[in-house]
């Protein structure tokens, strides 16, 4: 795993910070999974014909017995079609996930230089409360830790390849150094820390450090992400930042792709679990504009974000609502427009 572009040196940081590589090379283990769940799908399954078809009468005793239909017909194997279309998601979206966790766990045990023999890995699986006090007893331990948390639906992005229907949020933390964080979907990651922010490039497998001379393409004027409950506020939205809104069911997925890796200029983070919520220090290190969803906000740094994260790990308290836009202005006009909306309404 390589990085480049970056600071003045040209290159990584003189003193590269274990816990921004335990993101970045998280991240990077994770879209390799995630896209590798994803295209098993399109192959098609090697069939055993034999399992397709009812069974026939073997011995002169059965054939005999069908003229009577006294006998029985032997089980047939279920397969894969409609009957059992519903387990057949379930288990492949679990499937996916175990094979995610454990090419992380692989990946992370493999790298001698990164001292991961004292690592605790929390993967994505089980309750998220077990997973937060798994996590704040490691900071309380003063012990290192990666965090891979689940945003959104894995079955919705295997169903319907929509890379904003589920993301990876990653959150690494070494004794001595502040809190790094990634994001990754099925088609790219994102990763940062109080002071650098990386982008990978696909599919060269690389890490590019994000720069002031990065150029970005003029993004759409009036889209917007929005969390779905946001249809039904009582107050009408700004036409000139939402003439084109989309209501999305996980804000973090939506904004990884669209925001912070495409075009969208504006959109609005749904107060989540903290562990979710890698995305908010990404987007701030990336260059957006990150701000609290209330009249007299002020803009949140990468540094404020990082001590967002600490301190909700500590708290175990979720993430508020955040407005991140590319530009300062339109985040202030929306957070202020959405902060007079009563809280009932959010």
């Amino acid at each position: 795993m390589k990085s480049h572009g970056g600071s003045e040196s040209g290159g990584v940081p003189s003193t590269p910070r274990i816990s921004a590589e335990l993101a970045r090379a998280t991240a990077e283990e994770a879209v390799r999974a995630i896209a590798g769940g994803s295209s098993d799908l399109v192959r098609d399954l090697d069939v055993d014909q034999s399992r397709h078809v009812l069974p026939e009468p073997q011995s002169p005793e059965e054939k005999l017995a069908l003229l009577h239909d006294p006998a029985p017909l032997r089980a047939v194997p279920p397969v894969a079609g409609v009957p059992r279309a519903r387990a057949f998601w379930r288990e492949r979206t679990v499937g996916v996930l175990t094979d995610i966790s454990s090419g992380v766990r692989g990946m992370l045990w493999e790298r001698t230089d990164l001292d991961t023999d004292a690592l605790e890995i929390i993967g994505p699986h089980g309750d998220p409360a077990r997973r937060l006090e798994q996590v704040r007893r490691c900071i309380a331990e003063d012990r290192a830790f990666v965090s891979v948390a689940l945003c959104g639906s894995l079955q919705d992005l295997l169903v319907t390849s929509h890379p904003w229907a589920a993301s990876l949020s990653v959150l690494a933390k070494v004794p001595g150094e502040p809190i790094a964080a990634a994001v990754a979907t099925a088609r790219q990651a994102m990763a940062a820390d109080c002071s650098d922010a990386y982008r990978l490039l696909l599919p060269e497998g690389e890490w590019k450090l994000r720069t002031e001379d990065d150029v970005r393409h003029p993004v759409a004027p009036g889209y917007a992400i929005l969390p779905k409950e946001f249809r039904t506020l009582p107050s009408p939205l700004p036409e000139q930042l939402c003439a084109h809104v989309q209501f999305v069911d996980d804000t973090a997925s939506a904004i990884t792709e669209a925001l912070i890796g495409g075009q969208i200029p504006l959109a609005v983070y749904h107060g989540g679990h903290v562990l979710e919520s890698a995305v908010v220090l990404v987007a701030a290190a990336h260059g957006f504009f990150v701000r609290p969803l209330t009249e007299g906000g002020t803009v949140l740094a990468p540094w404020r974000c990082t001590g967002l994260l600490a301190s909700s790990l500590a708290r175990g308290a979720d993430i508020p609502g955040l407005v991140l836009g590319r530009y300062e202005i339109n985040a202030k006009n929306l957070a202020q427009h959405l902060g007079r909306v009563p809280l009932a309404a959010r």
